[in-house]
């Protein structure tokens, strides 16, 4: 089982790739015991969440972090908090020209004033040995954001964060790192749930959360001891979801604007 180390992190730094996801999964294939940092300066096959296509031009950062056996199959579903929580902390601690309000919707996306500055998604496999590989796939806006997206999206040079894509990873593969070392393979979600709910956006705000067969509406209660967002919906009842994308209403209006 791959720990947090506080050593200078594993890495693999490329040029120009497919997908960094893509290259961690085939590290784990061939044997690879973890922790590795698979970076590149752009990818012709980025990856979003939900099938999509992550924009990956140069002059942000695409970073991928393999772990061999991180949890109990039971604690993996709260690792997506833990991803959102070291990246948000890395990010704050860059040197800005201003004060940047850096927060986390939920599950994994960090954001900047309201706008979508990073995106994560997480996979995972069974690989040789009967061990599962997760990759935490992160992309961050660093230069330039995307045009023609469905919600507000930044970059971190925006908002006067002075840093290139190397200081930003140095800082993000710190920031992770500490969020697992508190995440405890699993045995401290209590206290990444806590600590991720410093940092989030949109709690008690009206929300739509689009499931893959339906949308909900209602307010952001919560989220329960598993990680999982709380729905008050509209009737009055309360739904537990633990997947779904996540519109907040008003908020990401406001944001556009």
């Amino acid at each position: 089982m791959t720990s947090p180390s506080t050593k200078a992190p594993r890495r693999i730094a490329l040029g120009t790739v497919g997908s960094t996801n893509s290259i961690a999964l085939e590290a784990a294939r061939a044997g690879d015991p973890g922790d590795l940092w698979i970076t590149a300066e752009e990818q012709s096959e980025g990856k979003g969440r939900r099938g999509r296509t992550w924009i990956s031009s140069h002059g942000n950062l695409y970073a991928s972090l393999l772990l061999v056996d991180p949890a109990p199959l039971s604690q993996l579903s709260s690792l997506p908090l833990v991803a959102s929580l070291g990246v948000r902390n890395g990010i704050s601690a860059l040197p800005a020209r201003r004060s940047v309000d850096v927060g986390i919707k939920w599950p994994n996306d960090v954001l900047l004033s309201g706008r979508k500055a990073v995106g994560i998604l997480l996979e995972s496999e069974m690989v040789g040995g009967g061990l599962r590989a997760v990759v935490i796939g992160i992309g961050v806006n660093v230069a330039r954001a995307p045009e023609g997206t469905p919600y507000p999206v930044t970059a971190l040079a925006e908002h006067g964060v002075m840093a290139g894509p190397e200081d930003v990873f140095q800082a993000i593969a710190s920031g992770v790192s500490d969020a697992l070392a508190l995440w405890k393979h699993g045995q401290g979600l209590a206290a990444v749930r806590a600590a991720w709910l410093d940092h989030a956006v949109g709690v008690g705000e009206p929300c739509r959360v689009n499931l893959n067969d339906q949308s909900l509406e209602g307010i952001f209660d919560s989220l329960d001891a598993e990680g999982r967002l709380v729905l008050r919906r509209q009737d009055g009842g309360f739904s537990t979801i633990a997947s779904g994308d996540v519109f907040l209403l008003g908020a990401e209006d406001k944001a556009r604007s």
